[in-house]
């Protein structure tokens, strides 16, 4: 990974470090004063120390050292971070392994840490050679992996030879004028990430204005089959606007009042309804005898199929009135048992117990809600940009974009509203009951087939004095001010068109602190353990 000689620290930095301190007279937890830590390597040794930066899917590990002498001890200082968070490690221990080419392997065990994020051992190697750098973070399953990359050890008297790289997750990077230094210790203080660039699909986002709706055909009414007084159900609970219930549950009860229609009539009703239709039944088939013998004419068969039609639907009637009802009375009392068509949740229910209800009122409305439909409003003039809209995300004012994977679109409009916008209808699952029928929503998608590009977070573009940049990350410490071109916007991500490259690093969290670090604007104290 091609260790490269660490430069000096900026200026503007140490200078600023520099007032910190002088105002500030702090010690570090090891009793030392701050500015220990500024000089803890002269320029002498500036010169012949390496750094490196590396990373694993869990870590991001950068060290430096000095230039390796056979038989002498040098101080790696080693930082990890968790990618996770980009927080500093809290725990060890640290295990370094150097493995030379012929097989002859040299270890050391780092117990303990210097302070959160931070090894600071003490290693010699006794042997010259080219050795291979793992370190292992923690022990048993839980360890993590790190490959370091190749170093030099020389033999006593001997100059060093450049140092190589064969690590295809690491880094080096030579410093420029123009370089950012930003220390571990502020970036784990602060909320810092950074993110690998790649190349992706991305298409046009269009966002719009729209609305929770109840999907069609899903409704129904709890309506009284009986005049009577609402009682609740056995347990005693009263539904609710909001309840859930399950279809056939008991909403309630309806004791029938004196005199009124009750459930004897209802089944007096079916009774002569099936005796008419008997009779009707009996009666088409003896006039289909007589239309067949020439004795009746077809209009007197026409009369006979009509009236055993009546009977038949009379009949049908009076049993979805008991139906409708459970078919069922309390064996404790007359009262009727009115039952859920459907599951759902209550959305009315305009009576309280003991209240008097008529025959047919509805007593109970019920939605099935575990779908709904999200009606977006577009102009005419954005149909024209929709190809295959995609990727639907959506959001109530204040909240969070949330994604809906599973969402369908229903069909979109060919006529416009009173505004003069044009519906897009998108059928969602709504399994927790979340989406509230009538609430206001913002949506936004994909309006169909994109672009492969680099893409990267919008958060990670600055506006730089009317310049768009990111901050690149080069090594652990070490950042550049890149200015960029950027091409599509979507949502959260922009396509760059140049000044990036796949595989590069770019801060997508506190890259403007970083940017400020660059031009001494930030009093950063200046405490980096080495």
């Amino acid at each position: 990974m091609n260790p490269t000689p660490t430069p000096y620290r900026r200026l503007g930095l140490a200078l600023a470090a520099a007032l910190s301190l002088a105002l500030s007279g702090c010690l570090d937890e090891f009793g030392r004063d701050q500015s220990e830590h500024v000089g803890a390597i002269t320029a002498a040794e500036r010169s012949t120390t390496r750094a490196v930066t590396s990373w694993s899917e869990e870590l991001e590990l950068f060290m430096e050292y000095p230039v390796l002498t056979a038989g002498e001890s040098g101080r790696y200082s080693t930082h990890l971070t968790r990618l996770e968070d980009f927080s500093p490690v809290t725990s060890g221990p640290l295990h370094y392994r150097f493995e030379r080419e012929d097989g002859h392997v040299e270890e050391h065990l780092a117990e303990t840490m210097a302070r959160d994020g931070v090894f600071l051992p003490d290693i010699r190697i006794e042997q010259p050679g080219h050795y291979q750098l793992k370190l292992t973070l923690g022990t048993g399953e839980a360890a993590m992996t790190l490959e370091a990359g190749y170093i030099d050890v020389v033999a006593p008297g001997e100059i060093s030879a450049s140092d190589y790289d064969a690590d295809a997750h690491s880094t080096t990077h030579d410093d420029a004028p123009d370089d950012i230094e930003f220390l571990k210790e502020q970036q784990w203080r602060m909320d810092f990430a950074v993110r690998q660039v790649s190349r992706d699909t991305i298409s046009e986002r269009l966002s719009l204005s729209a609305r929770i709706e109840p999907r069609p055909g899903q409704s129904a009414q709890a309506t009284a089959p009986v005049s009577g007084r609402l009682l609740p159900p056995e347990d005693g609970r009263w539904k609710r606007p909001g309840d859930r219930v399950e279809a056939g549950e008991v909403l309630a009860r309806i004791l029938p009042l004196s005199g009124a229609e009750d459930v004897g009539l209802l089944n007096l009703d079916l009774t002569e309804a099936r005796e008419r239709l008997a009779l009707a039944r009996t009666e088409h088939d003896r006039v289909q005898g007589l239309y067949r013998d020439g004795v009746v004419s077809e209009k007197r068969l026409e009369q006979a199929q009509s009236e055993y039609r009546v009977a038949r639907q009379a009949l049908e009637r009076a049993r979805a009135r008991l139906e409708q009802i459970g078919g069922e009375q309390d064996q404790t009392s007359a009262a009727v048992s009115l039952r859920a068509a459907i599951t759902g949740v209550i959305t009315a229910s305009p009576y309280a117990p003991g209240e008097r209800i008529a025959a047919n009122e509805t007593a109970f409305s019920l939605l099935d809600d575990s779908h709904v439909w999200l009606k977006a409003m577009a102009y005419p003039g954005d149909l024209a940009r929709i190809n295959r809209p995609e990727q639907l995300v959506a959001r109530q004012a204040g909240g969070q974009w949330q994604s809906f994977p599973e969402a369908e679109l229903v069909y979109i409009g060919t006529r416009t509203a009173g505004n003069g916008s044009v519906p897009l209808v998108f059928d969602l699952p709504n399994p927790e009951g979340q989406l509230i029928p009538g609430t206001a929503w913002s949506a936004a998608f994909s309006t169909g087939a994109g672009q492969m590009a680099v893409v990267v977070p919008k958060s990670a573009i600055l506006d730089d004095d009317g310049i768009e940049v990111v901050i690149v990350q080069h090594q652990g410490e070490r950042f550049e001010r890149r200015p960029v071109k950027t091409g599509l916007r979507s949502g959260d991500r922009v396509a760059i068109t140049s000044g990036l490259q796949p595989g590069e690093r770019v801060v997508t969290k506190g890259a403007y602190i970083v940017l400020l670090a660059s031009r001494g604007e930030q009093d950063i104290g200046h405490d980096h353990a080495h």
